[in-house]
This record gives structure tokens, sequence and C-alpha cells, in this order.
């Protein structure tokens, strides 16, 4: 079909939602006057000339931060900011000559669109994550808080109904009110285009994925057969590692927040030994880099070696428990490592993932950057481009089904 008669899956596609615009048909009535007051707040930032922001800037509007200043500059006034990625159609990969094509912003509200720039990217399915929703844990309300959960949650699946053979989406679960995110799980667990349950690298609080307090949410999802998505997000909440260590510097908090979260998060699943007390569940972790992984599981075993009595949970070197099969990594097409990290990990875990339409993704580029790379096999270039990804998430297989050639007997 979309890659020599295989299906093409997108682990990693975004909406860039916007909560003053999407959610109004679908907030709780009894929630409706505080979205107001959001909505409201969000008129007053774009007249004071700001872009629309609720974290992670300066001038947002629900939890602001510095995360604008550039490197070597001191004192900034109020007069930088967070980076648009203007430059990023140049960018991936670094030494390009010609720019990739514009990304078409209509993309998250318009499925007409979405579907086109899917098919220019040959790109069979999309697993949509959200941008900013699981950031919500920032109100100070946390049932407003479950109600623009549930709010994004109708909006995304009727989304994906539009086109339910090429998109699908994650439901983001409440990592403060785990018992209602639990519940939000089981409300969806029958829609037939949800693909699986998005978690923060970290959850709020300073609290890390070891946490028993989000017991419940890997058992619901090992029960009913989901997978846990942790996807990495700059500068805002929940907070990852770095966020107040980089002197608000987007340079290095766009660089390396996203791979140290992911470091974190791959660390805590395994050192805490919850592999091992939920022996059927899947994970994967999304939107950190791939180039790093490698090198983390060296110093992860060595340590587990080294410090067994700080991991008492877990019974085996860290990438014996990559090996058995129940994790999987996404890695950017771009990256140049891509072919390293298959012959060092093997070709059953790694995910292929665009990040589309953000600002930093090789579209419509993506499928080729993998197919055209030379030392990876054909078996290894259909693992990550697809296969891989009906592994951990097997309800996208009769949506899969839809969209394979068959094949021709030999």
């Amino acid at each position: 079909m979309s890659w020599n008669g295989d299906v093409v899956i997108d682990l990693d596609s975004h909406v860039v939602e916007r909560a003053d615009r999407f959610y109004g048909d679908y907030i709780d009535p009894a929630y409706r006057e505080r979205y107001q007051q959001l909505c409201e707040a969000v008129a007053q930032q774009a007249k004071a000339g700001h872009r629309y922001s609720l974290f992670g800037s300066r001038t947002s509007v629900i939890e602001p931060i510095e995360t604008g200043r550039p490197l070597g500059v001191r004192d900034t006034f109020g007069l930088t900011r967070r980076s648009g990625m203007e430059g990023g159609r140049l960018a991936f990969p670094p030494g390009r000559t010609e720019a990739l094509p514009p990304i078409r912003a209509e993309a998250s509200w318009d499925v007409k669109v979405r579907i086109e720039d899917m098919d220019r990217a040959q790109v069979d399915v999309g697993v949509l994550y959200p941008t900013h929703v699981s950031s919500y844990c920032a109100l100070r309300d946390g049932e407003f808080e479950n109600a623009l959960y549930r709010a994004y949650h109708r909006w995304v699946a009727d989304f994906c109904a539009q086109a339910p053979t090429r998109l699908t989406w994650t439901i983001v679960a409440n990592m403060r009110d785990v018992a209602a995110g639990v519940a939000e799980i089981k409300h969806w667990a029958n829609d037939g285009n949800l693909a699986g349950i998005y978690i923060s690298p970290q959850a709020p609080d300073g609290k890390l994925l070891d946490s028993p307090h989000l017991y419940p949410l890997y058992e619901v999802a090992q029960d009913l057969d989901l997978p846990v998505l942790a996807h990495g997000g700059t500068a805002r909440p929940p907070y990852g590692p770095g966020t107040f260590d980089l002197d608000g510097a987007w340079f290095l908090l766009h660089s390396f927040s996203n791979p140290w979260a992911g470091m974190a998060a791959l660390g805590a699943l395994i050192g805490g030994g919850v592999f091992d007390r939920f022996r059927s569940l899947r994970a994967a972790i999304i939107e950190t880099g791939g180039g790093w992984l490698p090198l983390a599981l060296d110093r992860l075993d060595t340590h587990y070696i080294m410090s067994p009595a700080h991991v008492p949970n877990l019974g085996r070197l860290p990438r014996e428990v990559l090996a058995e099969g129940r994790y999987f990594h996404a890695i950017d097409t771009w990256e140049r490592s891509v072919e390293f990290c298959v012959e060092e990990l093997g070709e059953d875990l790694w995910l292929f993932a665009t990040d589309w339409p953000h600002g930093d993704t090789a579209w419509p580029e993506s499928v080729q950057q993998i197919t055209d790379r030379p030392r990876l096999t054909e078996t290894a270039r259909r693992k990550l481009l697809g296969e891989n990804a009906l592994r951990l998430c097997p309800r996208l297989k009769p949506i899969a089904d839809v969209h394979r050639a068959p094949r021709r007997p030999r």
C-alpha cells in the first residue's frame, strides 16, 4: 500500500488543539461558565498581541514560565519568547539544501486536509496525540481539569470518526486524580478508534512512573489490552527533569529536556519493577528521540549490577526486560543513528514517529528517510514502519488490514 504493499503507521502524529475553539460543543454544561472564563483569558492574550499559550511561555494564561532566553543573553526584558521553530523546514535533517514544504495548520481541524497530507507523506494510519492537554494538571480546580479532558476526548473521538480507517486517538489519563483517569478510560474503552493511553513521562508533584499511585492506570491498561504511551513535552506541566535547571534557555530546553525525561521514564518503569508487577502490560516512550537508548541501557545495566539494593523490584538486567518484547520506543526518522540503534537493540522495538504537524518534523519525507537507509533490511523497514506498532497497539490491526495489499504467492 503506502510502502511496498505494507501498512505505514505514524505512532506520533498530533492535533494542535485550541481549547477556546474546539471545546464549545463538548464541555459539560456545569463547567460552561469556567470554560467561558478561560476563553476570555485567551481572547485577552490575543488582544495583547501574544500567541495562544496556556502553558510553557512567559505569556501563558494558566501557568507562565520563562522559556525564551537566548544563550549568552542575561537580561531579555520580556522581549524574547519561546521559539516558533520557524527554521524547522530546513532542519530535518541538518544540511538540507531545499526547505521542506509548508505545514498546513488546518490538518488539526479539517479532516480532508489531514488525509490529503497523510497521503502525501505515504502514511496510512495516524495515532493522534494532543499538544497541550496533559498540562491541564496545572489547574488548581481538579474537577475543571477532568471536564477539559472529557471535552477533548469527545472532540477527538468525533474528529477521528470522520475517517475511521485513517485516524486513531489516545486517551489522556489524569495522573493526578487517578481514579477519575481510570473511570474515563473505562468510559471510552469500546471506542473502535482508541489506540492507547497517553501519559506524561513523569507524574505531577514530582512523582516518577514507578509511583504506586499510578498502579491503577497500569492495571486498567493491562486489563483492556491498551498500551501505555509516555509522550514528552517541553517545559510544560507536569514538568520534566531539567525544566528549572536550564535557566529558561530554549536552545537547551528543546534540545535536551525530552530525552532527559525519556531516560527518567525508562529507568522508572524498568527499575521500579512495573513490567514485573504487570506481566502483560505494554508500554512505549514517544517523542524523546531514540539515539540515547543504547547508551541509557548500558548505564542502567551497570547500575543494576553495581547497586541492586536500589532497585529491589527488578530481578534482571534492564536490557533483559526490553528483550521480552513489551517495551517499544519511537525514533525520529531524521536521526543519524537510526541504523546503529536497530543494529544495537534489534528490529522489534522501534516505532515510526513523525511528530507532524509540529514544527520539528520531516514531513512529508519521513517514510523516505527510513526506506532510503542502506543498512536497514527490508524486514527492519517493514517492522519500523508498521509491524511493531501493531504489536504495541493490537487494536490497530483491523484498521491496518483495510490498507494492507494482498501478497502474491511466490
